[in-house]
């Protein structure tokens, strides 16, 4: 027997509780009078431990993230005053450029304050804190263990009107009805399955891009006690020809705690025990990274990561787009782990979402043109992170260009800051022309 659980207005329901999610959730909680966060599995419970606690069904939870500055700009609109209780759980900002150590084919960028604000943590931490900034909403509930079957909609499916759930721990499946439905349940999105099987879903096939990086990782949390931490928040070693394509990152995030993340092309060997990720590192030829590792000591065992992709799902085109429904962050697009604009892709989301909401001064929500909007708003990570269109189609690039930019931002400022602003997305590649003569 289905339970059917019903509110009075303005309902809200978000389908997954990762970060994409709950930023949609401080997007929704002063637009409705209730919001309900759905998310399939359970959140680690805080304990002391040396690494992060990590959560199932979130592969790069035990990775370090990384929130570029546009991504800041975009928490800033959400949530006011986030970035002090970030700050008091042992986190701080750095400069993108005056504190990283930033290496490019054409060498070493220069190092200068540059006002580009990013923050580095543990996934967890980060989803902590969207979570207590939650707690003290109380038109927000995040209720965990909550499996989404699909999609409630109205007799001829031209809109949604809930979700079908069933809790994990429990038999019996309820219909949770809503005003919206915000699906940000990531990587394993379900929704264009949802989409199909509405009473119009034959007129609803999406279609997807998805572009391989060719690359495969290894990431692992490291200590530094912090007398020994080195001068630099954040160095970044790029693949080249030299390198034979291998690369390297290295982040402080909470606390005395390191991230390390070694890239490989697909098929080569990664390190898999203590000696093999120093020589790894040796050969990559950086002695600001060998001398970081050697004052510390690994927290963590060596996680492998398997090849890496990025993924557009285009929603965009859809003929028929029910009403009351919208899909964001990584149920979207994700992209490659290696430029870590995937939080900053799902805060810029959130904030379009509410800026959407806004515009629609209340009744039906007719997602289509959000999804659009999404969709342009995609475009700009989208390209950096794969070097292609939205059809997967290389685009154009001069090489030459290219390479006297990066050249020329080994000692010019002005440029390297320019660069920095381009893949921390707050200002379009085209802009770049204007530095490069």
């Amino acid at each position: 027997m289905r339970k059917l659980r019903r509110y009075t207005r303005d309902h809200a329901v978000v389908v997954g509780g990762g970060i994409g999610g709950l930023l949609a959730a401080h997007a929704l909680a002063s637009r409705f009078d209730r919001v309900t966060v759905l998310e399939a599995s359970h959140y680690p419970r805080e304990s002391i431990s040396p690494v992060p606690a990590t959560r199932r069904g979130v592969p790069q939870s035990r990775c370090v993230h990384l929130l570029m500055a546009a991504g800041v700009a975009a928490f800033d609109e959400l949530m006011r005053g986030w970035s002090e209780g970030l700050i008091a759980l042992g986190v701080g900002p750095f400069d993108a450029c005056a504190d990283a150590v930033l290496s490019s084919s054409a060498g070493r960028l220069l190092r200068a304050p540059s006002g580009i604000t990013a923050y580095a943590c543990s996934r967890a931490l980060l989803e902590s804190m969207l979570r207590r900034r939650l707690a003290g909403k109380q038109s927000v509930q995040v209720s965990e263990g909550q499996k989404v079957l699909g999609l409630l909609s109205s007799p001829r499916g031209e809109s949604v009107i809930g979700v079908l759930t069933a809790e994990r721990r429990r038999a019996g499946e309820a219909l949770l009805l809503a005003d919206l439905v915000v699906d940000a349940s990531g990587t394993g999105t379900r929704l264009p399955r949802w989409i199909a099987r509405l009473p119009n879903g034959l007129r609803s096939q999406v279609q997807k891009t998805v572009v391989e990086s060719g690359m495969q990782y290894v990431s692992r949390w490291f200590r530094i006690d912090r007398g020994d931490a080195p001068g630099w928040r954040c160095l970044s070693i790029a693949p080249t020809a030299g390198t034979g394509l291998r690369s390297a990152m290295m982040l402080r995030a909470e606390q005395d705690l390191w991230g390390v993340v070694l890239l490989a092309p697909a098929g080569q060997p990664l390190p898999a025990d203590d000696v093999a990720f120093l020589d790894f590192i040796a050969g990559l030829g950086d002695g600001e990274l060998r001398q970081a590792l050697t004052l510390a000591r690994p927290a963590s065992p060596i996680h492998h990561y398997g090849a890496t992709s990025s993924r557009m799902m285009h929603y965009e085109r859809l003929e028929a787009w029910p009403a009351g429904l919208v899909a964001i962050g990584d149920s979207v697009c994700t992209f490659d782990p290696y430029f870590g604009l995937g939080m900053t892709a799902a805060a810029r989301g959130a904030v379009l979402l509410a800026t959407y909401l806004d515009r629609q001064r209340g009744g039906t929500i007719t997602g289509l043109e959000f999804q659009k909007d999404l969709a342009i708003l995609n475009a700009q990570p989208w390209h950096l992170s794969t070097g292609r269109d939205a059809d997967g189609r290389l685009l154009v690039q001069d090489s030459a260009y290219l390479g006297r930019l990066f050249e020329r931002a080994t000692s010019n400022p002005g440029v390297v800051h320019a660069l920095l602003a381009v893949q921390h997305l707050l200002r379009p590649a085209e802009t770049l022309q204007e530095v490069a003569v």
